[in-house]
């Protein structure tokens, strides 16, 4: 049993809250657990797909995976030798080291920098910089450091833009 459930148990058997309060709070740290299992199985696929409805708040470090961004970032996108197909929005910077992307418009905020990645499609607009960078040694290096960056966690929460309203 966890510690909230046993500070809620005791507060119903002490009087503090009534039962029917007690089942509100449960339900709500249920909902809060799932929701936190829900996000820890998203990135431990090999997949990552934010839809048009989705947001992520704040920044999002990606490694190894298949990702779709049709959704928006807020903040910051880092894309570490994946395979990446987007058509989305950025607010930060978007910067994409090794691996291959695939831009269908889409929109970035801050700076575009593509480090040892190859590109294709239609250009997102970007509102600062664009830098390339597509050396054999750069993109040389970034493959093989890519097995030391390869469990990089993310910080942030996808939702839907539905519930931000």
């Amino acid at each position: 049993m966890s510690e909230e459930i046993r500070k809620i148990l005791e507060a119903v058997a002490r009087g503090e809250i009534s039962p029917e309060e007690g089942e509100l709070l449960l339900k709500a740290l249920q909902e809060k657990e799932k929701e936190g299992k829900e996000w820890e199985k998203d990135l431990s696929e090999k997949n990552f797909v934010l839809e048009e409805d989705e947001a992520v708040e704040g920044d999002l470090v990606l490694s190894k995976k298949k990702v779709i961004v049709k959704g928006k970032v807020k903040g910051d996108l880092v894309l570490i030798n994946c395979e990446t197909f987007f058509s989305g929005e950025v607010e930060g910077d978007l910067a994409v080291i090794s691996g291959k992307i695939e831009f269908d418009g889409g929109k970035v905020k801050g700076d575009l920098a593509l480090i040892g990645a190859k590109e294709s499609g239609r250009k997102p607009s970007v509102g600062g910089d664009v830098a390339r960078i597509s050396n054999f040694f750069v993109s040389g290096m970034l493959k093989m450091f890519s097995t030391f960056i390869s469990n990089i966690s993310v910080s942030s929460k996808k939702k839907n833009s539905e519930r931000e309203g």
